[in-house]
């Protein structure tokens, strides 16, 4: 039985399969910001959303450091807020990296993230009270894992719904599972068992854009830090590297990036399968030409085509949820919409979500 092996044993799997503890996100030799294909004066920016620094016993400055290494642009702070706090972190540029102040407030089972934040916010307010208090101080309401809220009454005002977060997928299964497999896996395999296609949150999103616009994006939430025979699973380092949420925007400043969020300029990428500088997906009719978050109407010629930086096995583009197109071993993808609706793009590596868009709406 495999609980009669001596400890040695699996120490020296466990030596062999996290040899190298982060994954292999190929990243450029340096930072290089890239334009947005198809919309000159727009750059891809790349970042983390729904990060509490709290918990994992690290400054702004340090976090910041990690970011650097990792190619980061931006990070969307959220530590739970408690009644009274005035502290969402510090805004602006650390070491480089733009930080946007902000802080989660937990709704039932799930969380309100607000986003740039200054002042405190009353407690114990209902789920609509509190996106109106986060609007009036200027910001911006992301509903955290929709699946999990009572009601959607309580996130119909949001902004922006956070369709996976790594640390919900990570808590999903269970800890013998994450423990064994990292012992007996190396850290892209073990990443990839994190690489979940969120069904239910999608499927709420979905019937969401059918009358409304409503930007999609990735979370990380708080790192793990699990102990495996001395190494270190589910660490910044390796979040950091394993999926962020790009923003198309003029410039890496706050007003820009809140705009695009606001707009839904962003899509999500999973790096460890292959590290996204840009992609695009866009809607082009006549001398007209729309990105990702943009209404455009239908009319003869309309086309919706997606570029991605790299081949993948396969890309699939949805109309309110179901299936239109597809291509397989494919860079892009081309569709002549005969209907309104709201048009997304999901690509896929090895049968893993690589590339998330959010929708174009074809009215």
């Amino acid at each position: 039985m495999f609980f009669q092996y001596p400890l040695l044993i699996i120490a020296a799997i466990s030596l062999t399969a996290c040899s190298s503890p982060l994954p292999t996100t190929e990243l450029p030799p340096a930072r290089y910001i890239q334009t947005a294909p198809e919309f000159p004066g727009f750059h891809d920016y790349r970042g983390i959303v729904d990060l509490p620094i709290k918990a994992s016993g690290m400054d702004q400055s340090g976090i910041a450091d990690l970011a650097k290494t990792s190619q980061i642009d931006f990070i969307f702070l959220a530590d739970r807020v408690e009644p009274g706090d005035t502290d969402f972190g510090i805004a602006g540029f650390t070491s480089d990296i733009l930080f946007i102040a902000g802080g989660a407030f937990e709704v039932g089972s799930s969380q309100i993230i607000g986003v740039n934040l200054h002042e405190p916010i009353k407690p114990n307010l209902t789920p609509n009270d509190l996106i109106s208090a986060i609007h009036d101080q200027g910001g911006l309401a992301i509903a955290a894992d929709p699946a999990k809220f009572a009601s959607s009454e309580d996130y119909a005002l949001a902004d922006a719904m956070e369709v996976y977060n790594a640390r919900s997928a990570w808590l999903a299964q269970s800890p013998t599972t994450l423990y064994f497999r990292a012992i007996f896996f190396g850290t892209d395999h073990f990443l990839a068992g994190l690489d979940l296609r969120p069904d239910a949150n999608l499927a709420i999103y979905d019937r969401l854009t059918t009358g409304a616009r409503v930007s999609m994006l990735a979370g990380a939430g708080a790192p793990d830090n699990m102990n495996v025979l001395g190494t270190k699973v589910g660490t910044l380092p390796q979040l950091f590297l394993f999926c962020t949420t790009h923003l198309i925007a003029r410039e890496r400043n706050t007003a820009p990036l809140l705009e695009a969020l606001r707009l839904g300029h962003s899509y999500t990428s999973f790096d460890y399968l292959g590290y996204v500088g840009a992609f695009a997906f866009l809607a082009r009719a006549g001398d007209t030409v729309a990105m990702m978050g943009d209404e455009i109407h239908l009319a003869p010629g309309l086309t919706l085509k997606t570029v991605l930086p790299a081949q993948a096995d396969r890309i699939a583009m949805y109309q309110n949820g179901a299936e239109v197109t597809s291509a397989d071993n494919a860079t892009t993808l081309e569709f002549a919409p005969k209907s309104p609706g709201a048009y997304r793009i999901e690509a896929y590596r090895s049968n893993k979500l690589w590339i998330l868009s959010n929708p174009i709406y074809v009215r």
